[in-house]
């Protein structure tokens, strides 16, 4: 993961489908991705950097604040919280480290991420501005790691225990307790997001047959539920809102990966790509209302992912490339439809975009 949050999250869709192909499925069913005549109007701010070349922006919250990694001068990757009124703040390490990482925030302003340590282990944090930078603690084990925190304080992600053996998805509650949930199958077990209510997380497990990964849904009072795939492995969740609704990626009957949308009511539904069925794309958060944002192919630029925002009524729709781009992605949106994500420009640059409706 040091790969300052794996050059793009969109990364993490090409390493999770370097697995062999197993024959081909059904495909699944396909939401309505057709583009409107008129692209989506928005404001395009790099919001900067720490002082080095690479920013990745994954969260922004209803206050509008961002968090992510940033190079500093050094070329160290460190976490920052963004604001309109402030800029980008350097929310440091933990003793030992020269690396940290910020992959949630809530509406209070709580962050929570990682730290990989001199040792080469990787810690939990949680940062407050009252508080600084804590470490929230393992399960025994020497590694754990926090992606998503809800507005009542509670973390979620996962943690290695004493003994060994697959990582465990965890919960830290608001009080700083640890909450071991288990695996699923046996496997590692990881929690990237809770809903605000704390009963419902989502995440992804490695099955344990062949190893591939499958986005697994759990429920506070009845347990892990793997969601499936799109006809192929791996599918990986990587959101799931206060209405029980699940975004991430899956492997197709003939590419990997499209984004998905997953409902209780219709299961995993395709969102498709702006290049056809053997293009590909992500989704990598959703916001209450249902707006999907993450990456496609697009059929002007087929080698390359552009960010996207899609919803029920519009489909898939690109948003607007900050100029001299060679690709971007979506990753995360709030209610007000501000989008935070990722830009890659030739010189080798990756920044940090907002892109906020006019």
């Amino acid at each position: 993961m040091k790969r300052f949050a794996l050059q793009a999250v969109v990364l993490l869709t090409l390493a999770a489908c370097n697995e062999p192909t197993p024959p081909a499925a059904p495909r699944s069913p396909q939401a309505d991705v057709t583009l409107p005549q008129s692209s989506p109007q928005y404001t395009v701010t790099d919001i900067g950097t720490l002082g080095g070349a690479f920013t990745q922006a994954f969260r922004v919250n209803e206050a509008g604040q961002v968090v992510g990694g940033s190079t500093t001068s050094s070329g160290d990757l460190h976490a920052f919280l963004w604001t309109q009124g402030t800029g980008m703040t350097d929310l440091g390490t933990l003793a030992g480290s020269t690396f940290s990482l910020a992959w949630g925030i809530n509406n209070q302003g709580v962050v929570v991420g990682e730290v990989n340590l001199s040792s080469g282990h990787t810690r939990a944090f949680l940062w407050t501005a009252a508080g600084g930078m804590r470490d929230l603690g393992t399960l025994g084990g020497d590694d754990a790691l926090a992606q998503g925190v809800n507005n009542k304080g509670e973390v979620v992600g996962f943690s290695t225990v004493a003994s060994g053996g697959p990582d465990h998805a965890v919960v830290w509650t608001a009080q700083g307790q640890i909450r071991d949930v288990g695996t699923f199958n046996g496997t590692n077990t990881h929690f990237r997001t809770v809903n605000n209510g704390g009963t419902t997380a989502v995440g992804s497990d490695n099955l344990r047959s062949g190893g591939h990964e499958h986005a697994v849904l759990w429920h506070q009072a009845t347990g892990f539920q793997d969601l499936g795939t799109l006809g192929n492995d791996p599918s990986s969740g990587w959101r799931v809102n206060d209405l029980g609704q699940v975004v991430g990626f899956s492997g197709t009957a003939t590419v990997c990966c499209h984004g998905f949308l997953w409902t209780n009511a219709t299961g995993m539904v395709d969102l498709g790509t702006l290049n056809g069925p053997d293009g590909t794309s992500d989704a990598f958060d959703i916001s209450e209302s249902g707006r999907v944002v993450g990456s496609t192919t697009t059929s002007a630029d087929p080698n390359n992912t552009h960010a996207y925002i899609w919803s029920q009524t519009t489909g898939m729709q690109q948003l607007p490339d900050l100029p001299g781009e060679t690709d971007s992605g979506g990753l995360g949106i709030n209610e007000a439809g501000q989008i935070i994500g990722f830009a890659d420009t030739p010189d080798g640059r990756t920044h940090g975009i907002l892109w906020t409706p006019r």
